[in-house]
């Protein structure tokens, strides 16, 4: 295949694939800055791996984002438990629809393996088995962590809206 051609391929699924890595990378990380170098970690080694691009499967290339993705973050978590690293400042969250903004924030509130299923499922898709093979665990254990998250999250939101009745009351 000529480098026209895998320019144009890897172009492609940067465009298409954006969203969802950059998604997946600020939940696991929650840091606007480190979710960015993933990122770019994750698309180097995508451009690099030209023989994926050949392929032209796409739910392939989709696992093998997520995949890679997922890796890059724990390889930024490790780099950082072995750095020490100040916080200059808060970042805003990415994204910036304010309607899903509170829910967003709930969902980076839950512990990564809830955050993770939640995202990889409702935000991008992925049905319960095909999660489970991307993430190399059983079928049961994914029902379980969205379970829990789902009534985590129905918690939350259940109890921030007694406050805003009570607030109204008052």
């Amino acid at each position: 295949m000529t480098d026209i051609r895998i320019r144009q391929l890897f172009e492609r699924a940067v465009e298409e694939y954006s969203d969802m890595v950059t998604g997946l990378c600020m939940l696991r990380l929650g840091n606007k800055h480190d979710a960015e170098d993933c990122y770019q970690n994750v698309f180097l080694k995508l451009f690099k791996n030209t023989d994926l691009l050949e392929e032209g499967n796409p739910e392939h290339l989709k696992a093998w984002l997520i995949t890679t993705a997922s890796n890059e973050c724990k390889n930024r978590f490790r780099f950082l438990s072995r750095h020490k690293t100040e916080c200059l400042d808060f970042v805003p969250l990415y994204y910036n629809d304010t309607s899903d903004k509170e829910l967003i924030e709930l969902v980076m509130s839950l512990p990564e393996k809830y955050r993770e299923v939640i995202y990889l499922h409702y935000y991008v898709g992925y049905s319960v088995a095909e999660l489970a093979k991307i993430l190399n665990t059983r079928e049961g254990t994914i029902k379980t962590r969205l379970r829990r998250a789902r009534e985590a999250l129905r918690i939350e939101l259940t109890d921030e809206y007694q406050e805003d009745i009570n607030y109204v009351k008052a």
